[in-house]
């Protein structure tokens, strides 16, 4: 008996550009919530984070990474390490890039992109809401001359257009094939990662400029409620490199660790569902950044 072809179509999809594109606001309306940190400020997203979007007869899984940038230690080269090494085995790729960066950058990145032939390189010109209709045009040309585009989009995820032409299009291009995820999941990542990454968050929007560079959070305890007049009990480390670091995190009388632990706990109690105890420490790791065996064991490197 013949084999037959499956009705469902799944495939991987990377998604990539400098910092601050809106990567991570895509994934989040792609998937529907919020699973990637997005702040103001660049640099926000270190891990590759995968996010999965399921219909019916469709599975995508979207795989945001770091911005790509011109690393300035190992901490930003493991970053960029990781977003160009998500291009293994996908089948199209997303290259967002806003109205504000120039188009003659982007020639020697996607130099760089060691794809597979059968990868769609896709253009994806982000928040569109913010370009003008008379500029949206010109915009158009002047980047679809960067590259051989397989498909050019304009795209705004903060209301929603072009978004579903994108899905549509991209479709088209996966392979008939069963889903690789069940349908109710929406990333592989554990909860302790999303976790770690709102209180990451939380230390970007209540801290300076470059400070938050500096501090990687681990969940170091993980304690379900043993009855029902229990919360949830995470317990979690924020690593900086300096002592000075140190007392600007936790703040005169510990206020500013307190304003931190209140952000991220919203944030944890909204992606987990229940209330939530949240205890925060702050630890010194010095020069945490630049030192390869500390990358590996926050799993910035492998």
């Amino acid at each position: 008996m013949a084999d037959v072809e499956p009705k469902t179509r799944s495939g991987f999809v990377a998604i990539l550009g400098r910092p601050n594109a809106g990567k991570s606001t895509l994934l989040n309306a792609l998937v529907g919530e919020r699973l990637a940190a997005v702040t103001a400020k660049e640099q926000t997203t270190r891990h590759r984070i995968p996010g999965f979007l399921t219909r019916e007869d469709l599975q995508i899984v979207f795989l945001d990474t770091p911005g790509l940038l011109d690393p300035r230690d190992p901490l930003q080269e493991a970053m960029v390490d990781a977003a160009l090494g998500s291009l293994e085995g996908v089948d199209a790729i997303y290259w967002l890039v806003d109205h504000d960066e120039p188009a003659e950058r982007e020639r020697e990145l996607l130099e760089r992109l060691d794809r597979e032939d059968e990868a769609a390189l896709l253009l994806l010109l982000t928040k569109a809401d913010q370009v003008p209709d008379e500029k949206q045009d010109a915009r158009e040309r002047r980047w679809g001359a960067v590259a051989d585009w397989d498909g050019i989009f304009r795209v705004s995820a903060v209301t929603g257009e072009g978004v579903e032409d994108l899905v549509e299009a991209t479709r088209e291009r996966l392979p008939r094939q069963p889903f690789f995820y069940p349908p109710e999941h929406l990333t592989d990542r554990s909860l302790r990662f999303l976790a770690a990454e709102r209180i990451r968050e939380a230390c970007y929007e209540e801290l300076g400029a470059e400070l938050p560079y500096s501090i990687h959070v681990v969940v170091e305890e993980w304690r379900e409620p043993a009855g029902a007049d229990e919360k949830l009990a995470i317990r979690a480390t924020v690593y900086v490199e300096r002592e000075s670091q140190k007392g600007i995190v936790i703040g005169k009388g510990g206020s500013k660790l307190k304003a931190i632990g209140a952000r991220a706990r919203r944030a944890i109690e909204a992606l987990v569902g229940e209330p939530v105890y949240l205890s925060l420490w702050v630890k010194v790791r010095k020069k945490w950044s630049r030192r390869e065996s500390d990358l590996r064991f926050f799993g910035y490197r492998r």
